[in-house]
């Protein structure tokens, strides 16, 4: 599938500075910004916060090239210091998805390792076998239902506004990545994720 500009966004001392497109897509005219994209206040970073690219990731944790994407960004941020990393939660394959989804959103200061710990799982998901991932990321599964539960107002809307987003890109599935301000309706290996980085380095 063709790759589609959508602008980017970089952090530069210490202020924020938004660089659009020239050619704007129609879901950018409507109203959606790459800073509602890249810059959730909701949506916890992995990488660096403070990175200079921002990718994005349009994910469900049943999705098994997902995960294979999600080891390739893992190699990018053992090799690159300056990339944030924001995992959108898609969950597209049933409640069971969206179960983790919720619970990765409540997971506080353990979000990474929920996330790592679910994509490293081969398995279909049910609350059993969530749960079960939950506890090897070092949290009680208990205790983190009970926040997810508390939070659940804050998640619905979290989850709503990537499957707004997710339909604005058009997408037919995960996963997707935005990497800068160009979108990718697919996985990147490592070779084309360092590609994609540098060129949103230089646009």
């Amino acid at each position: 599938m063709s790759d589609l500009v959508v602008g980017r966004r970089r952090l530069m001392s210490g202020a924020i500075g938004l660089a659009v497109a020239a050619s704007m897509p129609g879901w950018a005219r409507a109203g959606i910004t790459i800073d509602q994209v890249a810059f959730d206040p909701d949506i916890p970073a992995l990488g660096n916060p403070y990175g200079n690219v921002t990718i994005v990731e349009f994910v469900d944790y049943q999705c098994p090239i997902c995960k294979l994407c999600f080891q390739e960004l893992r190699k990018l941020l053992t090799e690159d210091d300056n990339v944030r990393l924001v995992m959108k939660d898609w969950p597209i394959f049933g409640e069971a998805s969206r179960d983790a989804a919720s619970l990765t959103l409540a997971a506080g200061q353990n979000y990474g390792a929920v996330v790592a710990a679910l994509m490293e799982n081969q398995h279909q998901l049910s609350s059993r076998r969530t749960d079960a991932i939950v506890a090897s990321a070092g949290m009680d599964a208990g205790t983190l239902r009970q926040a997810a539960e508390g939070k659940r107002g804050l998640i619905g809307a979290v989850l709503a506004r990537n499957d707004a987003q997710a339909t604005d890109f058009q997408l037919r599935g995960t996963p997707a990545l935005v990497v800068g301000g160009t979108l990718y309706k697919r996985g990147l290996p490592l070779a084309e994720l360092k590609d994609a980085v540098a060129k949103a380095r230089a646009t």
